[in-house]
């Protein structure tokens, strides 16, 4: 069972964040917009530019949109579909999971931390559509849930599988990305 978890999750991650464009798309520069909100996101939060360009180009809504607004959607629809799988993924290892093993309680904040980052995610895009500057808050607070579930595995020295891991990078990308989006958009 914990194999085929993490076959599945492995896949989706895959599909989400590592994998590359698809055909079509495969010789398809970045546009500007991701460009420099990459550029911006290197310099304010310390990330690599090509892989936030990669990682950024290979959603479609985020290649289509055309101003800040649209990136800014489809970048946090983009992390709260990471949040959605890797919320299901603790969900199935805290089911699968006896009661009374090591790590146990860091699994069940992991669960807690992304319920709250998904709804966070999903809160900020409305927040977003209709210029709602409190939505800057719920991104730092998605952020700081985050950071608590990372802490919690390390407390007790959970080792995540590498595809949980990679998506959990992919969501803080999206997370920081939006964060400077929405700050330039809403003007903070």
């Amino acid at each position: 069972m914990a194999s085929s978890v993490s076959y599945e999750v492995f896949i989706a991650s895959l599909v989400l964040c590592l994998s590359s464009s698809p055909a079509p798309f495969a010789n398809a520069r970045a546009s500007q917009l991701v460009r420099s909100v990459c550029k911006q996101t290197q310099d304010q939060f310390g990330y690599n530019y090509k892989p936030c360009v990669k990682s950024l180009w290979k959603d479609i809504p985020i290649r289509l949109a055309t101003n800040l607004k649209d990136l800014d959607i489809a970048v946090l629809k983009l992390a709260a579909a990471n949040a959605a799988l890797t919320k299901a993924t603790f969900e199935k290892a805290f089911n699968a999971t006896s009661k009374n093993a090591n790590g146990m309680s860091a699994i069940k904040q992991c669960v807690d931390s992304y319920d709250f980052a998904l709804g966070a995610f999903v809160f900020v895009v409305r927040g977003v559509n209709d210029g709602d500057k409190s939505v800057m808050e719920i991104l730092t607070q998605a952020q700081d849930e985050l950071v608590r579930c990372q802490r919690a595995l390390a407390s007790v020295e959970v080792q995540l599988p590498m595809p949980i891991s990679a998506t959990k990078f992919c969501i803080m990308l999206n997370r920081d990305v939006a964060f400077l989006v929405t700050s330039q958009l809403l003007n903070v």
